[in-house]
């Protein structure tokens, strides 16, 4: 740093006040500094500034990013706004798995990240007790995708009526016997998407037999076995399908085309979770899309938000859903008639 001042004709104050943006500076000795910097190939040293300031400048980012497409969309809005406010983001992928989640938070607060966003798990003592003391210690910490019990910052999709709207326009094509694919229970978005299904059944009269549930586990290749298992009595199965999740979307279509049946003729389908090459089907999939960049967006200022003041009220925030309304669904296609 000495060595840029001498180049630059300024003193190392003012160089660090240009590196470590702490203080305006006239462009024109910015500009001095910036081109002393390209001269002597100085690199800022960001572990001393780490170590004299106490902060990263680093988020780091816990969610299951390689098993869950639609996690890496959400990864990729978000590493580009904290790259655009200052910061770096260091990303772990938890698998969706309790175990993991906690060893690579653990890893995550070792690195001494400035803040952390999570996609929360439930059901792990251990986990939620790790997430409630850092709550308590005001560390900066978000929830994403994911509704949490803890009073946290959180931002999700809203998935409860998004759920009831898909199951009802169903229903209002004359399906009585409604499937639904749920996933993993591990978290309480999907508790909340399960509640929205038995929500309609019960409000619009449907068929409520526990074997219209399909347990798809958020697993593409489980979902596939077990629609596929379903399908297999004509009797019993639903007539209609609302899947709750894009993984498990791509597993129940496989079961479909291996059962022989054909969407919307023989059986509807409709999905939580839309994805990019959801119109390239045939026939396309009606979906209920979530906003990514709309939830990356709220996420990155809830918590710079929380850094700059630590002691403000958490934030919940639920961001809406848009229907996509394309062919899967069987609009106009059929007629219902004998429906059980």
């Amino acid at each position: 740093m000495a060595e840029v001042a001498r180049l630059a004709g300024v003193s190392s104050t003012t160089v660090s006040h240009v590196l470590n943006k702490t203080r305006k500076v006239a462009p024109e000795t910015e500009e001095l500094v910036l081109q002393a910097v390209a001269r002597s190939g100085y690199r800022h040293n960001l572990a001393a500034r780490a170590l004299a300031t106490r902060s990263t400048d680093t988020i780091g980012v816990a969610m299951s990013v390689v098993t869950n497409p639609y996690f890496a969309e959400l990864v990729r809005d978000i590493e580009r706004l904290l790259r655009h406010a200052g910061y770096t983001m260091i990303v772990a992928d938890t698998n969706d798995d309790p175990a993991v989640a906690a060893d690579v938070i653990d890893h995550l607060l070792a690195r001494r990240v400035s803040g952390l966003i999570v996609s929360p798990l439930e059901g792990d003592s251990e986990l939620t007790d790790g997430f409630a003391t850092l709550l308590d210690d005001s560390f900066p910490l978000l929830f994403l995708d994911r509704r949490s019990t803890l009073p946290g910052d959180q931002v999700y999709s809203e998935c409860v009526d998004s759920i009831y709207h898909l199951t009802a326009h169903l229903a209002a094509q004359g399906h009585r016997r409604i499937g639904y694919v749920q996933g993993a229970l591990t978290s309480m978005s999907a508790h909340d998407r399960l509640s929205g299904y038995q929500k309609a059944v019960r409000e619009l009269g449907l068929v409520a037999d526990p074997r219209l549930v399909i347990t798809g586990e958020s697993d593409e290749r489980i979902t596939e076995h077990r629609v596929a298992a379903h399908l297999a009595n004509p009797d019993e199965r639903a007539t209609a399908l609302v899947v709750s999740n894009n993984q498990m979307t791509l597993g129940t279509m496989r079961a479909i085309k291996q059962s022989r049946l054909r969407v919307p003729g023989d059986i509807a389908l409709i999905c939580y979770d839309d994805f990019e090459w959801a119109d390239l089907f045939e026939p396309q999939i009606t979906a209920m899309a979530q906003d990514a960049a709309t939830l990356a967006a709220t996420a990155v200022d809830l918590l710079l938000a929380r850094m700059k003041t630590p002691d403000r009220p958490p934030q919940s925030v639920a961001v809406p859903t848009e229907f996509h309304h394309r062919d899967s669904c069987g609009c106009g296609r059929r007629k219902y008639r004998g429906l059980r």
